[in-house]
């Protein structure tokens, strides 16, 4: 008479340590790749808001619109980060609002943040 025997096959108690220990390494580090890009686009955000509102206040005193960033850096107290940040600046006339736009600069070669 042939029986079947059923053999339980045992997961040894490392192999499930070291997976659920990768698995939560990768979520950490998926989670904080995600901080770290929504932080700088809050950063871009708040930079373009802050040269805008620098804008308009030129022109709300002045009646016109500055000719170029260094006007409102040295009159306006508008701070940039120019290793973090490029900014475009386009005044194309005095009373139409300037093309501002800001975008994050690409790490260096070979820097590590």
């Amino acid at each position: 008479m042939l029986t079947t025997q059923k053999r339980k096959f045992k997961v040894p108690s490392a192999l499930i340590t070291a997976v659920v220990f990768s698995a939560v390494t990768l979520f950490v580090i998926v989670m904080l790749n995600n901080a770290a890009t929504t932080t700088d686009k809050e950063a871009i955000a708040a930079l373009e808001e802050s040269i805008v509102r620098a804008t308009v206040s030129c022109y709300a005193f002045e009646g016109v619109y500055p000719d170029n960033l260094d006007y409102l850096i040295e009159n306006y107290n508008l701070v940039i980060d120019e290793e973090r940040f490029f900014v475009h600046y386009e005044k194309s006339m005095d009373n139409i609002m300037p093309i501002i736009i800001v975008r994050a600069m690409e790490p260096q070669g070979g820097e590590t943040a």
